[in-house]
């Protein structure tokens, strides 16, 4: 048993090897050779309060180029509709000739007419107020789908925060006690040696739980923090 446990401990040791690897070779993707630095101080918690992530999801990177793409549709309709109407303008012109015919002096009006509206500044109109309305559409559809995010994140940070806070005051407690009980009996020849195995097994199984929820927990808090560029 005690060969089986060093082998399963050499498995689950290359596994972890083979993941700090790949997370290193994706952070170096994004930073370059800083990636292989060595990592220092922990984790932080969340950078804003959930209520102000949640006021501020229209901040997000996704959502910031809305306004703009808004404003240049809404710019476009009524640069089509101001075609729908009339224009005028008017030009007066002085020019100096020859004595014999004296100078002269002109004056223009220029009338724009728009016809045949219906088939002409209509449809043109009606596309870009459907561009508009397309782009409303969009953005509370992305809005709704980030506050989703926002919310299944939340939801489960709350369940990671109570899963290691249960093992933390119980649970690794509960191990190591069986683990002494275990090895007590042992010693008072009331228990053999495979119950203390297991039970030690059982305190590293506890240890590497706690420390894959506080991962997934660091990972989530990422998550959020990096939700609203500042």
């Amino acid at each position: 048993m005690a060969r089986q446990e060093a082998l399963a401990l050499s498995d689950r040791r290359d596994d972890l090897q083979r993941d700090r690897s790949k997370a290193r070779a994706m952070l170096r993707r994004w930073v370059g050779a800083r990636a292989d630095e060595a990592l220092q101080g922990t984790p932080g918690p969340l950078s804003r309060p959930l209520d102000q992530l949640r006021a501020e999801v229209h901040r997000h990177a996704e959502l910031a180029q809305y306004p703009a793409m808004q404003a240049m549709a809404l710019a476009e309709t009524r640069e089509a509709q101001a075609e729908t109407k009339g224009d005028w303008s008017w030009e007066v012109a002085y020019s100096r000739r020859d004595r014999r015919w004296g100078d002269m002096v002109s004056f223009q009006v220029t009338f724009d007419l728009p016809w045949q509206q219906e088939r002409r500044q209509g449809p043109q109109i009606k596309a870009k107020q459907l561009e508009l309305q397309r782009l409303e559409a969009e953005q509370e559809d992305v809005t709704r789908r980030h506050l989703q995010e926002l919310e299944d994140s939340a939801s489960e940070l709350a369940a990671l925060n109570s899963q290691i806070e249960r093992l933390q005051s119980t649970g690794m407690g509960l191990a190591q006690g069986r683990a002494e009980l275990a090895l007590a009996n042992y010693q008072s020849a009331k228990g053999d040696l495979s119950a203390v195995l297991a039970a030690r097994a059982q305190v590293r199984e506890t240890h590497w739980r706690l420390i894959d929820l506080q991962a997934q927990r660091d990972t989530v808090i990422a998550r959020l923090n990096s939700l609203i560029a500042d």
